[in-house]
């Protein structure tokens, strides 16, 4: 169970850390009308998406043989990692190619500026949306994999959930400690993030989905 914790636990905070368009977005929703109310909405649908994930995990998948390698289940479980990790190497390659230089003052996304006219609802959905499922479903095939009780896969789950919206939720816990230096603070972070963080992201990414395939190949072997 140890060792399914801290794989859990890296992956989640691997899509903590691959999510710098989702820190933003909590930031400027942060600044609009409700701003705190449209910012946990944001949280809470991103957790609600990784409950779906486990839910599905725990209650339809979990009891099949997934933690012998040689079950169709578990052989199932590895070529999905390798097909994640495939896809996600694939991708951040080419978007590494394709970088440009880093840039001062980028501006954030256009469709962001069209949420602060809406009901703050809609921010659970964005943040069910903006959620790496690709590395959701990994950390649930390690769980499945693991063959532990249904207690322990929700630990597990738990875990992958709060290390998930480590940067996620750090504007919020800056706005509600600090409310007075927050605005100041939070606009460095969105102008750090808009203009650094993509070269690092896909860094993580190319060295995360390269773990994902070399696990799946090595459980398939």
């Amino acid at each position: 169970m140890g060792t399914l914790v801290a794989e859990v636990a890296a992956l989640g905070l691997a899509v903590a850390f691959t999510s710098p368009v989702s820190v933003v977005t909590v930031i400027v929703l942060l600044s609009m009308p409700s701003g705190r109310r449209r910012a946990l909405a944001f949280v809470i649908g991103w957790l609600i998406a990784i409950a779906a994930i486990g839910a599905i995990a725990i209650f339809v998948l979990h009891g099949q043989d997934f933690g012998s390698k040689n079950s169709t289940p578990s052989r199932a479980a590895s070529a999905l990692e390798i097909l994640l990790g495939s896809l996600l190497l694939v991708w951040a390659v080419m978007a590494y190619r394709r970088r440009k230089p880093a840039k001062e003052g980028v501006s954030e996304p256009k469709w962001l500026s069209r949420v602060e006219g809406t009901h703050w609802l809609l921010a659970v959905a964005v943040g069910a949306i903006m959620l790496s499922y690709a590395l959701s479903l990994a950390a649930a095939s390690e769980i499945l994999k693991a063959n532990v009780s249904s207690l322990d896969s929700a630990v597990a789950i738990v875990v992958f959930s709060l290390t998930s919206i480590v940067t996620v939720a750090a504007p919020i816990v800056v706005a509600v400690a600090a409310p007075e230096r927050s605005a100041q603070r939070l606009a460095a972070w969105k102008a750090w993030l808009l203009g650094n963080s993509r070269t690092v992201v896909l860094v993580v990414l190319m060295v995360v989905a390269a773990l994902l395939i070399v696990r799946g190949i090595s459980d398939l072997v």
